[in-house]
């Protein structure tokens, strides 16, 4: 049998813990500054991550580079640092790689009602990556809490569909469009109710890359989530667009929930219909990702994992399974490690099974 190690390369920011919706926090804004989660930290979050690690550590232990720095009333800061640990092995390679992903420092001012939120670091990845070294704002934009139960965004960040999982190689984010350096301009509008939030987003591209710009899709976005419980979500999304060579609409439907005292769910399935601009062409494709984990302890999360992806639902050979299993631990304030092991199968190979590994460690400063 094959053994294949994958490698995964996400440099965009990775703690949205969408998981919390579990215990409480339905809304992403009681931890972040941005209103779709990730990113900076509130005040807030910084004290719920210290309470929810496995060593509390002392007090202030949560503030900014563990007390080096503080948050004031207007500013707050913070970062990513990442790190990736792989092996491959087949029957033509072996090989072993240690090197950085992530590397930033990230600010949130406020003025008056809005944020400015930037981020300023290095393009990192493998020694032979392109642009490796170089300067890079992975996003920034302006917030604007236009009402007290909704803000506006403009700039450059990833654009909100279905959940917001962490992990950007998910068959679900990866494969339509939402994986790894697929941040653009966008127009957003968020608001929140009781019961729920709506979110309307407009892709405009990148238009200080005129090349890019042709070739970035161009869409509109709707999702809409609803609170059960205030521990459970709900929600679908909805996306038309097209770039330069073709149109597409996609429709999503994902949930968040406990199961039992101390396990939790989470899934989303999203449909694609796509279109060839040329050639008329139609082509419908199917993706799902699917996590079931228990809480073992505070800090310690055990999961199963499956994903699914057919990118042609009239071709069975275009199936690809994925389950697998994992471990997240948070042994501390702003430390996660995440390992996890998925056996994939192509079903244009049936038999040539794939075992795939990989480690993750990620300060969030």
């Amino acid at each position: 049998m094959k053994i294949l190690f994958s490698l995964i390369i996400f440099i965009t920011p990775l703690f949205a813990f969408v998981e919390n919706t579990t215990k409480g926090y339905a809304n992403c804004m009681a931890c972040h500054i941005s209103p779709n989660g990730g990113g900076v930290l509130t005040d807030y979050g910084r004290s719920l991550s210290r309470e929810l690690s496995t060593f509390e550590g002392p007090q202030g232990f949560e503030q900014p580079f563990y007390g080096l720095a503080k948050n004031t009333e207007n500013l707050k800061i913070g970062g990513h640092f990442r790190k990736l640990q792989f092996n491959a092995e087949n029957d033509q390679v072996k090989l072993s790689r240690t090197f950085t992903m992530q590397n930033n420092v990230e600010f949130a001012y406020k003025y008056h009602k809005a944020f400015l939120v930037g981020t300023l670091g290095t393009q990192e990845g493998p020694d032979d990556s392109e642009g490796k070294g170089e300067y890079l704002s992975e996003r920034h934009y302006v917030l604007i809490e236009s009402s007290d139960n909704s803000r506006v965004r403009f700039g450059k960040f990833r654009q909100h569909f279905g959940i917001n999982d962490p992990n950007h190689t998910r068959f679900v984010k990866n494969n339509l469009g939402f994986g790894s350096c697929s941040e653009s301009y966008n127009l957003e509008y968020m608001h929140f109710f009781e019961w729920g939030e709506i979110n309307l987003s407009q892709s405009l591209g990148n238009f200080f890359d005129e090349d890019e710009f042709n070739s970035t899709e161009k869409n509109i976005a709707f999702n809409y989530t609803h609170y059960l419980e205030g521990s459970s979500r709900i929600g679908f999304s909805l996306l038309t667009g097209k770039d330069e060579d073709s149109k597409r609409n996609l429709y999503g439907l994902n949930a968040v929930f406990p199961i039992g005292a101390k396990g939790l769910g989470r899934s989303e399935i999203d449909f694609e219909e796509k279109a060839d601009l040329e050639s008329t062409q139609n082509q419908n494709a199917l993706y799902g990702s699917h996590v079931y984990g228990l809480n073992m302890y505070r800090g310690v999360f055990a999961y199963l994992v499956f994903e699914h992806a057919q990118s042609n639902l009239d071709e069975y050979e275009t199936l690809i399974t994925s389950p697998g299993l994992g471990l997240q631990l948070l042994p501390i304030a702003h430390l996660e490690v995440q390992l996890e092991y998925q056996k994939r199968e192509f079903h244009n190979d049936l038999g040539n099974v794939q075992d795939r590994f990989f480690a993750v460690m990620h300060l969030y400063h």
